[in-house]
């Protein structure tokens, strides 16, 4: 993971003082590993104390570290930086693509293989798996729940908090709870995984911060991208991410021959449904 990309994961974790720093880094990646820490703070408005604590924050030693981070990213190619409200809808179309792509890319990548394993191996040896999510993270649980199901790999998925409440209070020891949350913060999801490590129930967070409550609370993590920053500031939820998240993990456990039929009996279920 780059330097650009914690940025944009850690920035709802940022004083408001910091995300100006962030948000002149973000804007001028590309010039920023040249510049003195006076210069930055001036051009950021804010103090060379805060550069400092905004770099502790993401883990550097100090602003040294910022620089040479950034110098590592000056030679790749250049892309469009057009601001988004100025740019044509061609233009806007290249930048909603090439920023997709990044996320995917960033995501897989960033993937720690033995977790991975470790993952689809607790998968496999689930009883019933919980899908648990709220607001805008709902949609990507109730399609994780339809695709592991198409499998062979029994899951369930609640819109309602209380009714998610419910059913992991029933849940037994050798299920598996996946809580998927963009800020990792959510109260009603974290309730949820205290319900569920009473019962000593195994949970897997998916969340765009890895420092997130959600995501220290879960025995397994896996880390989204979104890059929604450059276009939208308030909004730093990515679908695209969390669903792709998910793809892999289908992907990965619908390979083998078992998994592959259950998907075929389904279809051979659904086909009088079709024209």
């Amino acid at each position: 993971m780059n330097v650009l990309d914690q940025i944009q994961q850690n920035y709802n974790f940022f004083f408001n003082a910091e995300k100006k720093i962030a948000d002149y880094i973000l804007a001028n990646a590309k010039d920023v590993y040249d510049l003195p820490i006076a210069v930055l703070a001036e051009k950021s408005h804010v103090s060379e104390a805060t550069i400092s604590r905004f770099c502790k924050k993401l883990n550097l030693t100090g602003f040294h570290q910022l620089k040479i981070e950034l110098a590592k990213l000056a030679n790749e190619p250049e892309t469009e930086t057009i601001p988004f409200e100025k740019a044509t809808l061609t233009q806007r179309l290249e930048q909603i693509a090439h920023n997709k792509s990044t996320e995917i890319l960033s995501l897989t990548n960033n993937i720690d293989t033995e977790v991975l394993k470790k993952i689809l191996d607790q998968f496999e040896h689930t009883r019933i798996i919980h899908f648990a999510a709220s607001g805008n993270t709902i949609p990507v649980a109730t399609d994780a729940a339809y695709r592991f199901n198409q499998i062979g790999l029994p899951a369930v998925v609640f819109e309602n908090w209380q009714t998610q409440l419910a059913y992991t209070m029933n849940m037994q020891e050798d299920d598996l709870l996946v809580v998927i949350s963009n800020s990792g913060e959510s109260k009603v999801l974290l309730k949820n995984i205290e319900v569920a490590q009473k019962k000593s129930i195994k949970i897997l967070a998916i969340t765009n911060h890895p420092k997130s409550p959600i995501a220290k609370l879960s025995d397994y993590h896996l880390t989204t991208m979104s890059h929604e920053y450059f276009f939208h500031k308030e909004y730093y939820f990515s679908r695209i991410s969390a669903m792709y998240t998910i793809e892999l993990l289908f992907l990965l456990l619908s390979e083998g021959h078992e998994r592959k039929a259950h998907v075929r009996l389904h279809e051979d279920y659904l086909a009088d449904e079709k024209i």
